[in-house]
């Protein structure tokens, strides 16, 4: 009896002992693997201008863009805040710190307003510097030959792009500026694009059409279309219709930039294309408009000359 209870007890521990290797052996269960942490997603909701970061506006700009429709691009952008309910353009600024330490204010100038010289499309926001970002001249000789594209200015301008915090710097993107680049000229095959990150506006697209030089010279001067030239330069920016900025007036004072040294005259990109030599003028090959001192829209001013440094850049 007692052999036979031995033997069955071997039997039972053998049993435990094949089962326990049969599991040993078995190919482990199937691990369901742990799912990949989410990136944090930018919550975009309205807020003031200066409180979105350029990251969040890059963000605003391209959702801007890729609305089917000029309608469905203004209310992306009144969603957030950059149009009013009245439909004007935000008048309020957004500061720009800049690699020495300060800063200046910029505002928003238009909306979907530029081309990508990348080929596309439109640019959802156009911006510009409120102040000068430096007294530059726009060539280091009086001569307005090669125009904007090939002034001393946009050459700086290139660079320019390093002294601005490197979340701006990297949210900017080339745009296709239309210019006389020719200097001195009644061709209007002088207008052609450049591709710009930084420039300086042209006369256009701060004040709309203007007539000043068939109001002051076409009497003297025959059938030279001047004016037609500088009417060629791009559109007028929507925050300088919405201002009433014309070629002759400023109502509002957005053109005026004031300092703790007074006021100061800034650059257009645009140059004078006809020479004056014959009516008094002095051995100059010519000048580019500027923003007069006081803030009218229309002076001129000598190449070589330092003058304020009004930038526009898109995001």
């Amino acid at each position: 009896m007692n052999y036979i209870k031995h033997i069955a007890i071997t039997i039972l521990a053998c049993g435990i002992a094949l089962l326990m290797g049969a599991c040993s052996n078995a190919a482990p269960a199937k691990q369901e693997p742990e799912p990949e942490p989410k990136e944090a997603s930018t919550q975009l909701t309205k807020k003031p201008l200066d409180e979105y970061s350029w990251t969040e506006l890059k963000q605003i700009s391209a959702r801007i863009s890729e609305a089917p429709t000029p309608e469905g691009q203004r209310e992306v952008a009144q969603s957030f805040g950059l149009v009013e309910d009245d439909g004007t353009i935000t008048t309020q600024t957004h500061k720009l710190n800049l690699d020495d330490g300060k800063y200046i204010n910029v505002r928003l100038v238009g909306i979907c307003h530029d081309d990508a010289s990348d080929g596309s499309g439109k640019v959802g926001l156009t911006f510009m510097t409120v102040g000068g970002i430096g007294i530059y001249p726009m060539n280091d000789d009086a001569t307005v030959e090669g125009g904007w594209e090939m002034s001393g200015l946009r050459e700086r301008l290139a660079s320019e792009k390093k002294r601005f915090d490197k979340e701006l710097a990297d949210a900017i993107v080339s745009v296709d500026k239309y210019t006389n680049n020719v200097g001195l000229t009644d061709s209007f095959e002088s207008i052609t694009p450049t591709e710009d990150e930084l420039w300086v506006f042209s006369v256009h697209e701060v004040c709309g059409d203007v007539t000043w030089d068939i109001d002051e010279f076409r009497a003297r001067r025959g059938s030279e279309d001047v004016d037609g030239l500088v009417n060629s330069e791009g559109d007028q920016y929507e925050a300088f219709s919405q201002a009433g900025v014309t070629s002759e007036t400023d109502p509002s004072g957005m053109l005026s930039l004031s300092s703790s040294t007074g006021t100061s005259s800034w650059w257009y990109r645009t140059p004078y294309p006809f020479e004056f030599s014959g009516y008094g003028d002095t051995g100059s090959n010519g000048y580019f408009y500027q923003v007069s001192a006081s803030g009218f829209p229309q002076s001129l001013g000598s190449p070589e000359v330092p003058t304020t440094v009004v930038v526009g850049f898109c995001i």
